[in-house]
């Protein structure tokens, strides 16, 4: 049999250059197959369904928002919402909104600017975030 001049020139055999061809083949093909993994090439766009910001709202149950989260919402600060913690703790849980008047340092125009953040008795496991649509 002839042999390759070029087999002959790198002194390797047949048999390795052919696992040399097979192995740059694949190595070809898994480049090829990276590339398009990465750059999406052949899948259909991705839709993405975005809801305006201004249409979610926070909302908290008064009745077991924590501090923290209390200290989030416009117009309380900590003492506010500390007093809002201590209220619920010596007179039991809120049956209104407008119960939160009774608060010391809440006055009509602190709970308008709040009102729509809260509400009352949210069940277990309800999510905290609701949209307003």
């Amino acid at each position: 049999m002839k042999s390759f001049r070029v087999l002959e020139a790198l002194d390797i055999s047949r048999g390795e250059f052919l696992i040399l061809c097979i192995s740059f083949s694949a190595l070809f093909a898994g480049i090829l197959v990276k590339y398009f993994l990465d750059y999406h090439i052949g899948s259909k766009d991705i839709e993405i369904l975005r809801q305006d910001p201004q249409e979610l709202r926070l909302q908290l149950d008064i009745n077991r928002a924590e501090l923290h989260e209390l200290m989030a919402l416009p117009q309380i600060g900590e003492k506010r919402a500390e007093a809002i913690v201590e209220y619920r703790q010596k007179n039991g849980p809120f049956n209104s909104l407008e119960d939160l008047l009774k608060v010391k340092g809440i006055n009509p125009g602190v709970l308008e600017e709040i009102r729509g953040y809260l509400k009352i008795g949210v069940s277990e496991g309800e999510a905290t975030w609701q949209s307003t649509n």
